[in-house]
């Protein structure tokens, strides 16, 4: 009985390793900042890949209160000039903006020794007593700033194991960042 409880729990995390998961890093919410709602609100991707940087923008800008992604504001070749940024941004009339941008991208190796249970665990585990896993983690960070203070409100960051593509690692981190902002009272 023991040996079969022990085997179930062995197995389901082996699975829960294998699957994708965002789970939560980190967060901050500014204490000196009361509470307020985000009404028009600009979702900024940081990256130099245009293709990415829309993707990510219209999933975030999706998600938000009166969202507009920055690349329909800020083109592409103005990004690097901050005070033409400044100027576009200002103009229009946004309350907050949410600010994502890949942190880091780490592969993980672990080695797991495999344990002998009976003879036949034995016999199969043998000749090959090393489980090697490895893992690609994706570390994002999301930050909302109110415009009107020209002051960073809040910030997080996630962590994403093994996303099946960057589509998906996009729903995850947008996800993290919508859920997490909405729990802190700036998203109804």
């Amino acid at each position: 009985m023991l040996r079969s409880v022990m085997l179930t729990a062995f197995v389901a995390g082996i699975a829960s390793a294998c699957s994708n998961s965002t789970q939560y890093v980190s967060s901050w919410k500014d204490p000196t900042t009361r509470s307020f709602h985000l009404t028009h609100t600009l979702a900024v991707f940081m990256t130099n890949d245009a293709g990415m940087r829309r993707m990510v923008e219209d999933r975030l800008a999706a998600r938000l209160p009166g969202g507009m992604p920055s690349y329909r504001l800020i083109p592409d070749n103005e990004i690097q000039h901050l005070d033409s940024v400044k100027a576009l941004i200002g103009g229009g009339g946004f309350d907050g903006a949410v600010v994502m941008r890949l942190v880091s991208e780490e592969t993980t190796v672990q080695a797991t020794v495999r344990d002998f249970y009976g003879y036949w665990g034995y016999w199969s585990s043998a000749y090959d007593p090393v489980y090697i896993t490895t893992h690609n983690v994706y570390t994002v960070e999301s930050t909302l700033y109110a415009l009107r203070d020209d002051k960073l409100v809040w910030m997080g960051r996630s962590q994403t194991v093994d996303p099946k593509n960057a589509n998906k690692l996009a729903d995850y981190a947008v996800n993290f960042a919508v859920t997490n902002m909405r729990k802190d009272g700036y998203i109804p």
